[in-house]
C-alpha cells in the first residue's frame, strides 16, 4: 500500500518560537488550516521526546479536524507514536532506514541541497517528495546550508525531471519573494519544464499575527504563479510563415516608434555606468522618452511606481551600486514595470558573477541583453571569452542555439548583440542583421542598445505574452537602422562625429525609414 496522495501546494513548516506574543500556537495552527495550509509540519529542535509526543498529538487533532497532513520532522519515533509522515535530513536517519521503518503507508521526504543529493534520492528512490532548499536567507534557521536562489533551485528540479517524486522550495518563501520563485525555478527538459509541486513556509504564517489570512494569501500566490505556461517547444514554421513573422514584428515595431513619437513620454530609469551614462540620457531623449539616472538605493523604491521601465547595467559595478540594483528590481516588479538587464563584463570577475547571479535570483528580468561573452557567461558557458567589457574572437558556433536555450531556461526574453544580434524568448528567435563597423569602435554601444530596448519596452503592453520580445527586436532594430543612416552621412568621418550622428538619427527616426531599412530574420 502506497502513502496518500498529498497536495504539496502550501507546506507549513511550524516554529512554535515564531509565534507572536499573545498568541497561542494551536489556536495559530487551526487558523493556519482554515486559511488553507495543505501540509503541516511539526518541528522541535530542543524540547523533551515527552513534550514533542504532547505537542505533536494536539497538532494532530487539529490536522486531522480539517483533513491536513502531518509530517513530522526528524523524529521517526515521534512520526511513529503519532502515526504520521517524517521528514529527514542529510545528517538525519538516511531516507531508507527510515523508509524501512515507517513502512510503506506514510508520507516520507527528505532535504535536498545539491544535485548530487537529488541523484542519490532518485537513485534510492524511497521518498514521496523532496524540499529543495534555503532559495534565501531565512530567520528561522542559522545552520543553513549554501545558498542555491531560484537558479538553484532550478538545476535541482532539472535533476529531478519527469520522477514522480514531489518538490517544495523552502527559505525565505514569503509574499514578496513567491512570484519570482515561480517564475524563475522551472526546469527545463526536453518536452515542457519541471515546476515546483509546492512552498514550504515557516515564519510567513508562523509569525504572521493573521495566521489564517497569510495562509489564503500565500496559496493564491502559489495558485496563480503555478499556472502560468511556459512555452512547451521552439517553435517551427514554414519559410513562408517565417516571412510573414519577421514583417509582423517590424510592423509592430514601427507602431511603437510612433507610440513614443506621440507622447506622452516614458520615464526611463538608469541605473548605469559613469562611462555611458551621458550618451544613454541623449539616446532616451532622442528616441522619446525621458531619461532618470539616479543610483542612490534609498530614492529608488519611491521612484519605481512613476518609471515605465528599468535598466540595470553592471558597467561601473560598486557596492552601493548592487545594493541599488537589488532595491530598484524589486520595487520595479512590485510595480510591474519592466526590467532590462545588462551584465556588462559579467564574466571579467568573480565579483561580478557572484552579482549578477544574486540580482538575477532575487528580481525576474524581462529582458536581458549582452554581448556574446556576457550572454555566454550568464549562461554557464565558455565557448567565447571576455577581456574587460568585450568579447573575444569570432563568437559562438551557433548562436541562435544559445539565446533561445538560455532565454527558454530562465524564463524570459534574451538579446545578444554582435556584428548579428540575436533575440529570442525561447520560443520565437530572431537575427537582425542591421547595423555598422562603428558601432563596435565606440564606447558604449552596447549599453545604448540596451537603453533602446528599455525605451521600447516602457511603451509595451504588459499583458501581451510577446511584448517584450518585440520591445527587443524594436530596440535593436532602431539602434541599428539610426547607425547605418548616421554613418552615411558626409559629414560622418569616423567614430567620433559617428557618435554625435547616433544621436541625430536617432531622434530624426521615422517609422518609414525603419520599415523599409529593416533586416530581420526569424530563425
Amino acid at each position: 500500500m502506497a502513502p496518500p496522495a498529498v497536495d504539496y501546494s502550501l507546506y507549513y513548516v511550524t516554529g512554535r518560537e515564531l509565534t507572536p506574543s499573545g498568541i497561542d500556537f494551536f489556536e495559530s495552527l487551526e487558523e493556519a488550516c482554515k486559511g488553507g495550509v495543505t501540509v503541516v509540519q511539526l518541528r522541535e529542535k530542543t524540547i523533551t521526546t515527552r513534550e514533542y509526543l504532547e505537542i505533536g498529538t494536539k497538532a494532530k487533532i487539529i490536522c486531522d479536524k480539517y483533513n491536513v497532513p502531518l509530517i513530522v520532522n526528524d523524529r521517526l519515533d515521534i512520526a511513529l507514536a503519532l502515526s504520521c509522515g517524517l521528514h529527514v535530513g542529510q545528517d538525519d536517519m538516511p531516507a531508507s532506514v527510515a523508509r524501512a521503518l515507517l513502512g510503506p503507508n506514510q508520507v516520507l521526504g527528505v532535504s535536498i541541497n545539491t544535485e548530487a543529493e537529488m541523484t542519490e534520492a532518485l537513485k534510492e528512490g524511497v521518498v514521496d517528495y523532496v524540499g529543495i532548499g534555503p532559495a534565501y536567507t531565512t530567520a528561522s534557521k542559522t545552520n543553513l546550508n549554501p545558498l542555491l536562489g531560484t537558479r538553484g533551485v532550478s538545476r535541482i528540479l532539472g535533476v529531478l525531471g519527469k520522477s514522480s517524486i514531489k518538490a517544495v522550495v523552502i527559505g525565505g518563501i514569503s509574499e514578496t519573494t513567491i512570484p519570482n520563485v515561480l517564475s524563475q525555478c522551472a526546469a527545463p527538459l526536453d518536452k515542457g519544464y519541471r515546476s515546483l509541486d509546492g512552498l514550504a513556509v515557516v515564519s510567513a504564517i508562523a509569525a504572521s499575527q493573521e495566521p489564517q489570512a497569510a495562509a489564503k494569501r500565500l496559496l493564491a500566490l502559489f495558485r496563480a504563479g503555478s499556472s502560468r505556461a511556459f512555452p512547451l517547444d521552439y517553435a517551427v514554421l514554414s519559410p513562408d510563415s517565417k516571412a510573414a513573422k519577421a514583417l509582423e514584428v517590424i510592423e509592430l515595431a514601427c507602431a511603437l516608434l510612433v507610440k513614443l513619437r506621440q507622447g506622452p513620454n516614458p520615464l526611463v530609469h538608469h541605473i548605469t555606468n559613469g562611462v555611458v551614462m551621458n550618451d544613454t540620457a541623449n539616446l532616451t531623449l532622442a528616441l522619446g522618452a525621458s531619461p532618470i539616472m539616479s543610483s542612490l538605493a534609498l530614492e529608488v523604491a519611491e521612484l519605481s511606481s512613476r518609471i515605465g521601465a528599468l535598466v540595470l547595467n553592471m558597467g561601473t559595478l560598486s557596492v552601493p551600486q548592487c545594493e541599488a540594483h537589488m532595491e530598484a528590481g524589486l520595487a520595479a516588479k512590485r510595480n510591474k514595470k519592466p526590467v532590462v538587464f545588462d551584465p556588462v563584463g559579467v564574466g571579467a570577475t568573480s565579483f561580478r558573477r557572484k552579482a549578477a547571479d544574486e540580482l538575477c535570483s532575487a528580481v525576474h528580468m524581462n529582458i536581458i541583453k549582452g554581448n556574446a561573452a556576457e550572454i555566454g557567461a550568464i549562461a554557464g558557458t565558455l565557448e567565447v571569452q571576455t577581456r574587460g567589457v568585450d568579447s573575444v574572437g569570432s563568437g559562438f558556433k551557433d548562436p541562435a542555439s544559445i539565446v533561445r536555450d538560455l532565454a527558454r531556461r530562465e524564463k524570459l526574453v534574451i538579446a545578444m548583440s554582435g556584428e548579428t544580434d540575436y533575440v529570442s524568448d525561447g520560443n520565437l528567435t530572431f537575427a537582425v542583421k542591421n547595423g555598422h563597423h562603428y558601432q563596435s569602435v565606440i564606447t558604449g554601444s552596447g549599453c545604448m542598445a540596451t537603453t533602446a530596448v528599455a525605451v521600447f519596452a516602457a511603451v509595451s503592453d504588459p499583458k501581451d505574452s510577446q511584448a517584450y520580445l518585440v520591445a527587443a527586436v524594436a530596440g535593436l532594430l532602431a539602434m541599428n537602422v539610426a547607425a547605418e543612416v548616421a554613418a552615411a552621412r558626409p559629414d560622418v568621418k569616423g567614430p567620433n562625429s559617428f557618435r554625435a550622428a547616433l544621436i541625430d538619427e536617432s531622434y530624426n527616426l521615422t517609422p518609414e525609414v525603419l520599415r523599409s531599412r529593416a533586416k530581420l530574420l526569424v530563425l
